[in-house]
């Protein structure tokens, strides 16, 4: 058997944009400059003005996820690089200013007459990207043309980094509201766009290591110091081949930590939700990347939230994956991203968008595509779903943290799978305000009340028990939790079985397990055949 040389398995690699964790809304161009100039530069000049404020509040676990600087370095350092993003990012926060000036224009002047005449008004770089339009209440809609705005200069690959260290049992640090800066002597940095080729031989492997190391050499700052790190962080792995045994008539799951789960047989697999730890990371028995089939057929995300949708994982996976499934996008919402072209754009080769309650077939089984209500501070985002899958004789279904008004809102989806053997379900029932994470693209200031009304909540017990007297399933596991310490940097959730959402999960698992039924709170890993 052929011998590959890949990234090590327990080393991390921790994609950037502008040095802030990449997440859905900065890889966008359409965002990228929004959330620069009205939730990056805040912070920074906060900090620079205050910064023994903002360590002291970022090593209160209360404020953890709050917008507080965790760099304990020189604060010269954050000036320089405030400065040096205001140089950088001169043409985004132009896109910022651009687009809340039309936003304005449109509240003032557009109210029920033609609209052709308003377009003179909008800055010329966004202005052959928008569509204006009134919607059925007269009220004006700005539609963004998205892929214009991928092919214009705001789609900055240049901005695109990514870091390779090696994992260990030291905690993460919240990375949200802290660009990475400073790195450690034995990291590496590679100035290396998403949708790069060179990131599948690097993941994948390749049997001409020292090859792949000369095409990367031009990608590092330092390459005299950062290239013999880099060759130190492969290793040798297997060209693997084939399929994992798993018995013909049986379906295989496996939880993997957070609302990531494994559904395979001997044809097909399937990942939900793609978030995967790596050995050396946690002292939690906890599956790793080398615990996944050679190959995926397919990856279902079901939202674009950054606990969802996670490039540092999803870019370690794209050289064995076959097809992703998203959920279609309204077509030009700002806040209604087309996850479809985004992972287009990072080198993602065969997207597949579903609309609620459309199937994907497969050999012995199918997809469906279902509502995912809610969770979204009442937002117009469409690019989410739950899913239904049916592989064989097993039939599971994963609601993340859709949060419907009543169970009876999928009804639909019962019909369609009146047999459930495992729901999935979260129960992240408290969750952030909407302007923690889309305060930078609101055009209208909330009131505080306003604001803690429209949460990024899921199902709390009530809920979740109506759920599964609607769906009847053999068994329900309670998910997407945020409790492995894994994903602490990117959740700010510290486990606690004293927290509202814990103690509402452990009302339905007391419960149903009281009527004789199978309830889990999942944690860590899981394993189940069918």
């Amino acid at each position: 058997m052929k011998t590959l040389k890949a990234i090590a398995p327990n080393v991390r690699s921790i994609p950037l944009v502008n040095s802030w964790f990449a997440h859905p809304y900065l890889v966008s161009p359409l965002t990228f400059g929004l959330y620069t100039k009205h939730a990056h530069l805040p912070m920074l000049d906060s900090f620079v003005e205050d910064p023994a404020q903002h360590l002291e509040s970022a090593r209160i676990p209360e404020l953890l996820g709050g917008p507080f600087i965790n760099y304990d370095g020189d604060p010269a350092d954050m000036a320089r690089f405030r400065d040096g993003t205001r140089e950088r990012c001169a043409q985004h926060l132009r896109s910022a200013d651009a687009i809340g000036a039309m936003y304005q224009m449109l509240m003032t002047q557009a109210k029920g007459a033609g609209v052709p005449g308003l377009y003179a008004q909008i800055d010329q770089q966004i202005r052959h990207g928008i569509d204006l339009s009134y919607d059925l209440c007269k009220q004006p809609v700005a539609r963004f043309i998205e892929p214009v705005f991928y092919d214009s200069p705001l789609y900055d690959t240049s901005l695109q980094t990514c870091v390779l260290e090696k994992a260990s049992y030291e905690p993460r640090t919240f990375v949200l509201s802290t660009p990475q800066i400073r790195h450690k002597g034995d990291t590496v940095e590679l100035r290396l766009p998403f949708g790069d080729p060179l990131w599948n031989e690097l993941y994948g492997g390749t049997e001409d290591a020292g090859g792949l190391l000369e095409r990367l050499r031009g990608h590092l700052a330092d390459p005299r110091r950062e290239l013999p790190l880099l060759e130190g962080m492969l290793g040798e792995r297997p060209a693997q081949l084939g399929r994992n045994a798993i018995p013909a008539d049986s379906v295989r799951i496996r939880y993997l930590g957070h609302a990531c789960v494994l559904m395979e047989s001997a044809g097909v697999s399937i990942l939900i939700d793609p978030l995967i730890s790596y050995p050396g990371e946690s002292a939690i028995d906890h599956y790793t990347f080398d615990d996944l089939p050679p190959r995926l057929d397919y990856v279902l995300i079901t939202h674009p939230h950054q606990d969802h949708i996670v490039f540092e994982t999803l870019l370690r996976l794209r050289s064995k994956v076959d097809c992703v499934v998203v959920g279609r996008a309204g077509g030009g919402n700002l806040q209604d991203i087309s996850l479809k072209l985004m992972l287009h754009k990072t080198g993602f080769e065969r997207v597949v968008e579903l609309g609620e309650y459309e199937t994907l077939e497969f050999a012995g089984g199918r997809v469906i595509a279902a509502p995912f209500y809610g969770e979204h501070a009442d937002l117009d985002i469409r690019t989410k779903l739950a899913f239904g899958v049916q592989m064989h004789n097993a039939n599971c279904m994963f609601f993340a943290d859709s949060n419907p008004p009543a169970p009876e809102f999928y009804e639909p989806l019962r019909k369609m799978m009146p047999r459930v053997d495992c729901l999935f379900l979260g129960m992240e029932c408290v969750g952030a305000p909407a302007t923690w994470l889309y305060g930078p693209m609101l055009q209208k200031m909330l009131t505080r009340g306003e604001d803690q009304s429209r949460r990024l909540d899921g199902c709390d017990s009530a809920k979740a028990l109506n759920m599964h007297r609607f769906f009847n399933p053999e068994r329900l596991f309670v998910y997407a939790m945020g409790a492995e310490p894994w994903l602490t940097h990117i959740t700010s959730i510290m486990y606690s079985e004293e927290s509202t959402q814990f103690k509402e999960a452990r009302i339905v698992e007391k419960q149903l397990r009281a009527e004789g039924r199978q309830a889990d709170v999942l944690f860590g890993k899981m394993e189940l055949i069918l």
